[in-house]
């Protein structure tokens, strides 16, 4: 499944795709379903692309760049049921790193929680 799937990212995405994985499993082996559902899931809508006399390739790089990071935090709170400790330490990134990227983006950790 993981072969046929065409990568649209880099290495990254599939080291993404199976951390996820992993936080959802608690088995040594991740079931199918998990995957084809990490597999099948929408991604943000795509950054909308203006005239190309209108942005920069800089600013177009750094808006995907924030909707990804978004993307990438969220999903993660999901995951953690809203616990920004384990969110943190699951995005290889100190506290207090996450918590100002989730005030900058207007996320809250309370939307995530059961």
């Amino acid at each position: 499944m993981l072969e046929r799937y065409a990568w649209p990212g880099n290495v990254r995405e599939l080291r993404n795709l199976i951390r996820r994985a992993v936080l959802q499993t608690k088995d040594l082996v991740i079931p199918r379903d998990v995957v084809k559902a990490l597999l099948g899931k929408p991604s943000e809508a795509p950054v909308p692309m203006a005239k190309n006399s209108e942005r920069s390739l800089r600013e177009i790089a750094d808006e995907a760049a924030k909707a990804a990071e978004r993307q990438a935090i969220c999903e993660m709170l999901r995951t953690t049921q809203g616990n920004k400790t384990q969110a943190a330490r699951a995005l290889r990134t100190d506290y207090k790193t996450l918590h100002l990227k989730m005030k900058n983006l207007g996320i809250r950790a309370r939307d995530f929680s059961a």
